[in-house]
């Protein structure tokens, strides 16, 4: 079994777009703050492998992704492919590279949840997008799935009871990259207790997305809550999100201006977050961070300063 070498995705050498509702495409004309998060984003990792044989690919930081012979089948979801095929894998422990990858974990419905894990998973035959049907369908799909063994965070976790999550596909850092939230299947996935220092789940039905090891976050369950308002002033780009201190999560606002000046987010009342936005405006690149413990009516303006993209992402990391 072998795996290629990491491919680092940079603005310069992103991969190309192939559909719609693709995780990863190409970088024309992509906005300057856009673009810088995209190069700093985590690493999508390139596992070639053949059809025919089963597989257990590691990853960079520790997961493993296995999976049975014969597994994938054409984008038709019914004829097997065969020869070689590509795992696209881009796997997000931290909160700065959620931040980097515009990948908060809001559910859908508002609610905020703690991350144990995001990971984006694809599989390629040339131009083609393979895809991993039900198990047991009637497609004949084979039994087993793709098998997602992946490291605990070190810290940042609020219960143990974990559950998987999905996210609709989108376009990779579209336009407006905190639209759509994470979501259930259609059968819940709670996971057992981390063993020997890691989760452990089957990916269900057709598995090839974007999947988020997730947990509530329970330690404010009960607390009333509130929205909190952060202005800031009209631009090209802005990304406003809330970091949970203390946990590994990562908060996204919404704004309904079409000038957006005003973005919002409902966060328990007493909890201790840190406010983080970034902007493009005038041709520079902005920066600020605000702690804060959540107050009804509350309305911050953080001090936005000019920074370097190399500064930008410093401090992004510092998270």
């Amino acid at each position: 079994m072998k795996r290629l070498s990491l491919l680092l995705l940079g603005a310069g050498c992103l991969l190309g777009c192939r559909k719609d509702d693709l995780l990863f495409v190409a970088d024309d004309g992509v906005p300057p703050l856009t673009a810088m998060l995209r190069a700093n984003a985590p690493a999508v990792q390139v596992f070639r492998f053949a059809l025919n044989q089963p597989q257990a690919l590691r990853t960079a930081a520790g997961a493993t992704l296995r999976f049975p012979a014969n597994a994938f089948r054409l984008s038709n979801g019914q004829t097997p492919a065969t020869g070689q095929a590509e795992l696209w894998v881009r796997e997000i422990y931290a909160v700065p590279d959620m931040v980097l990858a515009s990948m908060p974990t809001t559910a859908a419905s508002g609610t905020h949840l703690v991350s144990g894990g995001e990971f984006t998973i694809q599989a390629w035959q040339g131009t083609t997008r393979l895809r991993l049907p039900a198990t047991g369908a009637a497609t004949g799909a084979v039994q087993g799935g793709l098998v997602l063994t992946s490291p605990v965070p070190a810290t940042g976790l609020d219960t143990t009871r974990m559950q998987l999550w999905q996210l609709p596909p989108r376009p990779f850092l579209s336009s407006t990259p905190d639209s759509s939230g994470w979501t259930t299947p259609s059968r819940p996935v709670w996971l057992a207790p981390a063993t020997a220092g890691h989760y452990t789940v089957t990916l269900p039905l057709d598995s090839i997305g974007t999947w988020n090891i997730d947990q509530f976050w329970h330690t404010y369950q009960g607390n009333s809550t509130a929205d909190v308002t952060v202005e800031v002033p009209p631009a090209i780009e802005t990304r406003v999100y809330f970091r949970p201190v203390g946990f590994n999560g990562l908060a996204r606002c919404f704004t309904s201006s079409a000038a957006p000046t005003r973005w919002e987010c409902r966060l328990p009342v007493g909890a201790p977050v840190v406010a983080v936005v970034l902007q493009t405006r005038g041709g520079r690149l902005y920066y600020a961070t605000q702690a804060v413990t959540v107050q009804a009516g509350q309305v911050l303006q953080p001090q936005l300063q000019v920074l370097s993209e190399g500064e930008i992402i410093r401090r992004i990391r510092q998270l």
